[in-house]
């Protein structure tokens, strides 16, 4: 939820220059519920041959149940019982999802450990999208067929891999390759039945990775590494029929989204102290095709299409550094700090975009064991403003406190949070965001999140003898919801 006063909501003519024609305050009321249901079960084997060599395979079945909905009501002001629009989207998409992989790790040689496998992955996500309007006069919500969609997404991931880990004296390597191929079906409908397309993209790719490291005889490691990922759009940033998430905005995806392919090559060096007490060092290059982000185009004079995009190319190059440190033996710290410069070249919506900044970020953390059984931890994040393909992304920063107490043998455990520490003196937890089209729109919002959020969690033991279940974790509703 994030409502907004609108105090000086006013027409001027001509737009350059001109005279207000009038003003009218109003206040703009919007929620975005997510709900999900899940429901997962999963098959695992294993087996252990003579020869030491191991077979494994597993099957998994998931079916979730996503849902809003969203609300946008755009009321009077200071009078919120005037109405003058109350927008409803209800977004019921289940999804079900299958999992099977086999891996094999060969019977281990003496220069190394050979592992194959195989996977595939099944999506079929559908969604009946409905967007409805009230009428003033009569009172009753209305659909806007336009505005009002059903999906479906069906995607297919074969994958097979090769993957060789070994070591030599002060040595250590891997290398690696997986090639995927996907097929991806995107059917579209619209409630007037005068949309009703099809949108396919397939590929098949090699993913390779390799790693090798050298330990020096001061406990002193020397390690470079090479990957090559992808990341793929959910089903909702697909979908170009619009959400009315607040007065100002229509949210909505691209068809033609394609996922974002990621390269990474590291050098870094670990020196470990003894003692814990550590420091590292990093150097990287990231360089993402198909990068995705948020834009805007105008959709009328006081509404903005937020579409999610593939607006070109990144590339990353920084400087990673970091120090675990342990003073005294209850008492141990980590800080780490991030600076690289990051450029984004491509073009979206018929112009270029051109963007660079150097971008820093500071993580820390530092816990206190006041005995066996009594601990606190602070933690503190930061990131610095970040250039978007059309404006800038604040600072951002979040304190954290914690307070961990056990009793009865650690069979009752009590613990205290204080997460998004502000008390009003600071401002945490928020962030502005802006993007422009010069000689076309220029839009910033403060977004301002919870702040001083207290829990209290006790939990209670009754059985301290391990529990060996597994639980299960969702692979495709995770992603989506």
């Amino acid at each position: 939820m994030a409502d907004i006063t609108y105090f000086d909501n006013h027409e001027i003519t001509p737009a350059q220059g001109g005279e207000r024609l009038n003003t009218i305050p109003y206040y703009n009321h919007n929620l975005r519920v997510r709900r999900g249901d899940f429901v997962l079960g999963s098959f695992d084997y294993e087996h252990t041959f003579k020869n030491e060599s191991q077979l494994s395979s597993s099957f998994l079945y998931e079916y979730t149940m996503l849902g809003g909905p969203t609300v946008n009501d755009n009321l009077g002001h200071p009078d919120h019982n005037i109405i003058y629009q109350q927008e409803y989207n209800t977004n019921d998409n289940p999804l079900n999802g299958i999992r099977l992989q086999v891996d094999y790790a060969w019977k281990p040689f003496s220069f190394g450990q050979l592992e194959t496998g195989y996977q595939y992955r099944k999506l079929d996500h559908k969604g009946d999208f409905v967007y409805d309007r009230k009428n003033n006069d009569t009172g009753e919500f209305e659909l806007i067929s336009e505005f009002s969609s059903e999906v479906d997404l069906v995607r297919d991931l074969h994958s097979a891999y090769l993957q060789f880990t070994g070591g030599k004296n002060k040595w250590e390597y891997s290398a690696g390759i997986r090639v995927e191929g996907m097929n991806r079906k995107f059917d579209l409908r619209d409630k007037l039945g005068t949309v009703d397309t099809t949108y396919t993209y397939d590929y098949v790719k090699p993913f390779p990775s390799a790693s090798v490291q050298y330990t020096f005889e001061n406990n002193t490691k020397l390690k470079a590494a090479y990957s090559k990922r992808v990341e793929r759009s959910t089903t909702f940033m697909m979908n170009p029929f619009p959400e009315r998430e607040h007065s100002e905005t229509l949210e909505q995806g691209d068809p033609t989204l394609r996922p974002e392919f990621i390269d990474l090559f590291e050098l870094g060096v670990t020196k470990n102290f003894g003692g814990g007490n550590s420091v590292y060092a990093t150097a990287y290059y990231r360089d993402v095709k198909n990068l995705v982000n948020r834009v805007n185009t105008i959709y009328n004079d006081t509404i903005l299409n937020r579409i999610y995009s593939n607006v070109g190319d990144s590339r990353s190059m920084g400087l990673e550094l970091g120090a675990q440190l342990k003073p005294t033996k209850n008492w141990s710290s980590f800080i780490g700090g991030n600076l690289y410069r990051y450029a984004i070249d491509g073009e979206y919506d018929g112009r270029r975009v051109d963007s660079d900044a150097f971008i820093y970020s500071i993580n820390a953390n530092s816990t206190v064991d006041f005995s066996d059984t009594a601990s606190a931890q602070f933690t503190f994040n930061y990131i610095s403003a970040r250039n978007t393909a059309q404006g800038e992304d604040s600072r951002f920063y979040s304190p954290n406190l914690s307070l961990r107490k056990t009793f009865l043998d650690s069979r009752l455990v009590a613990t205290l949070q204080w997460q998004n520490m502000d008390m009003g003196l600071l401002d945490s937890n928020e962030q502005r965001i802006t993007t422009f089209r010069e000689n076309e729109f220029y839009t910033t919002t403060n977004y301002v999140y919870e702040v001083d959020v207290v829990f209290l969690n006790l939990s209670y033991t009754f059985n301290k003898n391990k529990n060996k279940s597994k639980f299960i974790e969702s692979e495709f509703g995770k992603q989506e919801f």
